[in-house]
């Protein structure tokens, strides 16, 4: 941010903290510590991002060869990600890993 000239608003950052510690709040049976069903929601969001993010970098490139570097990046990324989201799936749901050359 501090690249672009754009100043850090505390009032975001303080909603967005409050936003995090209330949404802890939710009946998941732990109220205070951390449920590994948000590790899950939170990898979903993060690949929902950066399937958007792969995607505008596909756009680009489309246009203009300069970006299929970051475009090849934010796949890389992605499939990266699917790996723990996977886990954190399976450890969430506390299911046992199973072949995957068998479904």
């Amino acid at each position: 941010m501090s690249r672009y000239g754009v100043k850090l608003d505390r009032a975001k950052q303080l909603a967005g903290w409050t936003g995090e510690k209330l949404g802890r709040l939710k009946p998941n049976g732990r109220f205070v510590s951390y449920s590994p069903l948000s590790r899950v929601v939170e990898l979903e969001a993060l690949l929902l991002l950066l399937d958007g993010n792969a995607s505008l970098w596909r756009s680009l490139t489309d246009l203009d060869e300069r970006y299929a570097s970051r475009a090849e990046r934010a796949e890389r990324r992605r499939i990266e990600l699917e790996e723990f989201r996977r886990q954190a799936v399976t450890e969430a749901l506390d299911i046992e890993t199973a072949d995957p050359a068998a479904r």
